[in-house]
């Protein structure tokens, strides 16, 4: 077998569509597919809806995706021709395509409120030889209820070859006695059909309702009133990740590259996990040389956001100098703290030159003062256009607490970076500027909680290995060096280091500037011109990427079956020893790829 294409996955879309939503006050919420594919590292290629009249325009492509359309029945004929011959279509609420799918539509149900509220939920069926015990939510998506933003599609298998993967629950957590996804088998290939709006519930988790009033009545705007999630919620569990991992887990039945979340240690091996260091200096004078200090006696990088009070910061370009000589980075803290207020792009762009004029560059990736927010993608666009990068505001936690310390969580269902998406009065298009998750917040252990806070601390490395999380260790610099305040934070920080040196864990850490500098490189990198050779002896994937990412990208291929232990690659023609990785608790072939342009050959033998 033979098979060439850009990429091995293409997804139908009409900017028309979009226009049209758009036009009567509509964010077109299937423009977030480009977003959901880039978390996972997947490139795939926009196809026409309008031009698809033939079989032959599909060829090369094993995955097709298709949401918020219809299809006419030229186009649902050339479909489940291409199914037939072995393709494997992923539908997202489609209506009017039940044969394609296997399926009887009943009704719509819409969200209780508006579109940034739960419907309902999936909860996923037990697979065969698994464990009497349910999965631990913590580790499996299918241990967990996955909530759900976007009207529901009420259907019921169309035949017994109709496999339901997962049940639909209501928003009160009670079954429906329908489906949320079902798949089943046409002839030598399949569909997938999602009874909702996958592309709404990610876009939702990932940048959370508008701040446009209090919605958790603690006296301030703070993008803890944007998360989408209620207090019946546990924080813990990264809710949009774990509906990727499922749609991951679809798309892997395939050889097929992916660019792996976190970049390659300098040897080109590939880490466990990435851990990115930062915090607040709130403009105490004082500290913020001396929390370098300290960091980079540990061989850690660091990331102060330095406040500008009256126009002054706490620190002056010598100082400044100090830090960056240290190895470590700075940005701007903007200060927006007041009682119910929506600061505006003038105060946004205001405090961005301060920071310029009193250092000399522009702020990468920043901090609120209080994780304060106002609207819904405003702060990414002003930021951006005052030359920003990113924002780590992102609460973990909900508030009140005002200050939720030695807690960790993902509000907005993702622990990794993403970049933004504005709103339907402008076009919906991707800002680049990226949102970046707060993970753990100021981790503590004190002496009448040590054994919880130190289990809570090695619970957050074992988690971040499994899954190979970008994972936020959110420490400001007073609780480094002011001994008044040090006391229960640095045993935290020595018992992080003293596990991942005991586990044996291999750590790529960054500040948070870098993070997001990778995170952006990462969503620049080409890769294209699959090819795959098929046959009795084994398989040969082999596919060009281009990289500007100074430490290279690791490409990550899923092991199903055959001899991983004997694969290898060519990178350019010279050979490598391919290593395999587990992530996700499954196992990938890695291969490192240096900066530049390159074609590699990965031969995977039976």
């Amino acid at each position: 077998m033979n098979e060439q294409a850009r990429s091995f996955v293409g997804y139908l879309y009409s900017d028309r569509l979009r226009a049209e939503a758009n036009r009567i006050g509509r964010n077109y919420w299937y423009a977030y597919l480009p977003e959901i594919f880039d978390e996972m590292g997947l490139r795939a290629t926009e196809l026409s809806l309008d031009a698809l009249e033939n079989v032959s325009d599909l060829a090369g492509y094993k995955y097709l995706f298709a949401g918020s359309m219809s299809l006419n029945a030229r186009q649902q004929e050339v479909l489940r021709e291409w199914v037939r011959l072995g393709g494997i279509l992923i539908g997202f609420a489609l209506k009017g395509a039940d044969d394609l799918f296997g399926i009887s539509h009943r009704k719509t149900i819409a969200q209780p409120d508006d579109e940034f509220t739960i419907s309902g939920y999936g909860k996923f069926s037990r697979q065969e030889g698994d464990a009497e015990t349910s999965p631990d939510p913590m580790y499996d998506y299918r241990g967990a209820l996955l909530p759900i933003f976007s009207p529901l599609e009420m259907v019921a298998p169309g035949h017994e070859a109709v496999i339901e993967e997962a049940l639909l629950l209501n928003a009160g957590r009670t079954a429906t006695g329908c489906p949320s996804v079902v798949r089943t088998q046409l002839e030598a290939g399949k569909t997938w059909y999602f009874a909702f709006d996958l592309t709404q519930t990610i876009w939702v988790m990932h940048q959370g309702r508008p701040i446009d009033r209090d919605y958790d009545g603690d006296g301030y705007y703070r993008t803890g009133d944007a998360i989408p999630f209620s207090r019946l919620h546990d924080l813990e569990v990264p809710y949009g990740d774990y509906w990727l991992q499922y749609l991951e887990e679809i798309l892997s039945s395939t050889l097929q590259p992916f660019i792996h979340q976190l970049p390659p240690l300098p040897d080109g091996s590939v880490p466990d996990l990435l851990i990115h260091f930062g915090g607040d200096d709130e403009c105490t004078p004082g500290i913020q040389v001396e929390a370098s200090r300290y960091m980079k006696a540990l061989g850690l990088p660091y990331h102060m956001n330095l406040m500008p009070v009256n126009g002054k910061f706490a620190i002056d370009r010598q100082e400044y100098e100090i830090i960056k000589n240290n190895g470590h980075d700075l940005s701007i803290h903007f200060d927006f703290v007041k009682p119910h207020f929506h600061y505006t792009e003038a105060d946004v762009l205001e405090q961005i030159q301060m920071y310029t004029e009193a250092f000399g560059e522009v702020p990468i990736a920043s901090v609120n003062h209080w994780c304060t927010g106002t609207g819904w993608a405003e702060h990414a666009r002003w930021a951006s256009s005052g030359g920003m990068k990113g924002d780590n505001s992102r609460a973990h936690a909900f508030n009140p607490p005002y200050n939720p310390i030695n807690l960790m969580g993902y509000g907005f269902g993702t622990v990794y970076p993403h970049f933004v998406y504005d709103d339907f009065k402008h076009d919906n298009a991707r800002i680049p500027f990226v949102n970046i998750p707060i993970g753990f917040f100021e981790p503590r252990i004190y002496e009448d909680s040590e054994e919880r806070d130190i289990a809570r601390i090695q619970q957050a490395v074992e988690r971040a290995a499994y899954f190979g999380w970008t994972l936020n260790m959110f420490i400001h610099p007073v609780y480094i060096s002011d001994e008044k305040h040090n006391r229960h934070c640095l045993p935290a920080l020595e018992e992080l280091l003293r596990y991942l040196n005991e586990k044996q864990f291999k750590v790529k850490y960054h500040s948070t500037n870098q993070l997001c500098l990778w995170w952006m490189e990462r969503a620049s990198t080409r890769l294209e011109h699959c090819v795959l050779d098929a046959g009795d002896g084994g398989s040969t994937l082999s596919f060009e990427v281009e990289t500007q990412s100074s430490d290279g990208v690791l490409v990550k291929i899923p092991l199903n079956d055959g001899n991983g232990e004997a694969a290898s690659y060519s990178l350019d023609g010279q050979q490598r020893a391919a290593a395999v990785h587990r992530q996700n608790g499954r196992c990938w072939i890695i291969c490192h790829v240096p900066r530049g342009e390159h074609r590699i050959s990965v031969t995977l033998p039976n």
